[in-house]
């Protein structure tokens, strides 16, 4: 996992050194790719550990999570916009690793019911949207910064880097608009296999709540733009807060509730 950090925190530092120098950028993502092949080096040898996907625990998810993520932004960085978001993205995801590692490592027998076709799509699918919302938050954050220093006429070096505010706003839409029908997926997933595990495909645990509260928020946020037309600033920071209620389920309702969801965190 040493050089799965190393790889990252390379790529945060000059990610962020090419907002002043764009060529940089090409060197921090070799120090994605260099991160990210550790990393997945790391769960092919958690998977074959623990005979399935390595994600069920909230280290193996995080470590998961931040692999998506780097993927992610890999298969699309070659556009503009996208590129240089990973001079926000790469950070985050170096200190998503870093706090990774101070959780438990263990891995042990599985409780039954743990694993399984149905649960691993169950939570690919989950993860993905949360990194769509992760990234629109960003596009969001770029947005905001971008507008702040053009209103106040102190234009420096996000206003001359970061792409047009237009696009900026489309990219935080699509990115939600992509996420949205991903996390349904991932609950109707989720239900299908708490049935054929529980034999109830709800159950009202902590982790199912704030699931639906999450859902029915960024549900408000696509009724907004497009039937009440919300563009720009307010889009921007309602893709900003919504994000919040991902991190409540990332950590607090983790480490602090307990349920069917929060086995060895």
């Amino acid at each position: 996992m040493g050089l799965t950090g190393a790889g990252y925190l390379w790529a945060a530092v000059l990610s962020v050194a090419a907002f002043y120098d764009l060529r940089r950028m090409r060197w921090a993502e070799y120090g994605g790719v260099v991160g990210w092949l550790a990393q997945t080096g790391w769960l092919v040898a958690r998977g074959v550990a623990s005979h399935g996907f390595p994600f069920v625990t909230l280290y193996d998810w995080m470590g998961f999570f931040v692999w998506a993520s780097v993927f992610v932004y890999g298969l699309v960085s070659r556009w503009n916009a996208w590129r240089i978001a990973g001079g926000f993205l790469f950070p985050i995801m170096f200190v998503v690793w870093l706090v990774s590692q101070t959780l438990n490592h263990r891995l042990g027998p599985l409780p039954t019911g743990l694993s399984g076709p149905w649960l691993d799509v169950h939570i690919a699918l989950a993860t993905l949207g949360d990194v769509s919302f992760l990234l629109s938050a960003i596009f969001g954050i770029m947005y905001i910064e971008k507008e702040r220093e053009l209103k106040q006429k102190n234009v420096r070096v996000f206003y001359y880097r970061l792409p047009p505010l237009g696009e900026l706003d489309q990219w935080s839409a699509r990115l939600i608009g992509w996420g949205w029908p991903l996390l349904t997926l991932a609950m109707v997933t989720g239900a299908i296999w708490a049935k054929m595990v529980w034999g109830q495909y709800w159950s009202w645990s902590p982790k199912e709540v704030w699931s639906l509260l999450t859902w029915a928020v960024y549900a408000g946020y696509l009724a907004a733009r497009w039937g009440l037309g919300w563009r720009g600033r307010r889009a921007a920071y309602f893709s900003m807060l919504a994000f919040l209620a991902v991190l409540v389920n990332f950590w607090a309702i983790n480490l602090w509730f307990h349920g069917p969801h929060n086995y060895n965190v």
